[in-house]
């Protein structure tokens, strides 16, 4: 099963690397990350995720990372077998990411394999809008929108 997937996010490319690479923010934009971790710090890293009634932990390894272009990281231990290529463009002022993405699946998801990737494909396609709204969204609040600072005596 493959995917691909690209989107443009008006934010410098090492805003959006820096924030994509950091494995503990996962949880924040990727639906059914339920936790990240880094086992060793930035090469392998471990995952809990919740996917189409399964909940599952996964061990990751980084197998390309090359500043302000590219992240790939592979399973290592997990009950799917995947990959993900993650390439970083800038775009004028913006980044445009491009996401390949390939799996095995084993077992109970191999006979649902046309349902899991529908569903993985639709996930995708959101927790990749999440982040580009996310990142969009930062420091753009007016002034009457953040909580007021309090006077230094």
């Amino acid at each position: 099963m493959e995917f691909d997937l690209e989107v443009t996010i008006d934010r410098p490319v090492a805003t959006v690397v820096a924030y994509v690479t950091d494995v503990q923010k996962v949880p924040e934009w990727q639906e059914s990350a339920e936790s990240a971790e880094w086992i060793e710090q930035g090469r392998r890293f471990r995952e809990g995720r919740h996917f189409m009634g399964r909940t599952a932990e996964l061990e990751l390894e980084v197998t390309a990372l090359e500043l302000d272009r590219r992240f790939d990281v592979r399973t290592v231990n997990a009950p799917v077998t995947f990959a993900i290529r993650h390439s970083f463009e800038a775009v004028e002022a913006a980044t445009r990411l491009r996401v390949h993405g390939e799996a095995k699946l084993g077992g109970a998801l191999r006979v649902a394999a046309g349902m899991a990737k529908r569903q993985a494909e639709r996930q995708l396609r959101h927790d990749f809008d999440r982040l580009k709204e996310m990142l969009e969204r930062r420091d753009e609040e007016s002034p009457s929108d953040r909580p007021p600072r309090l006077a230094k005596k």
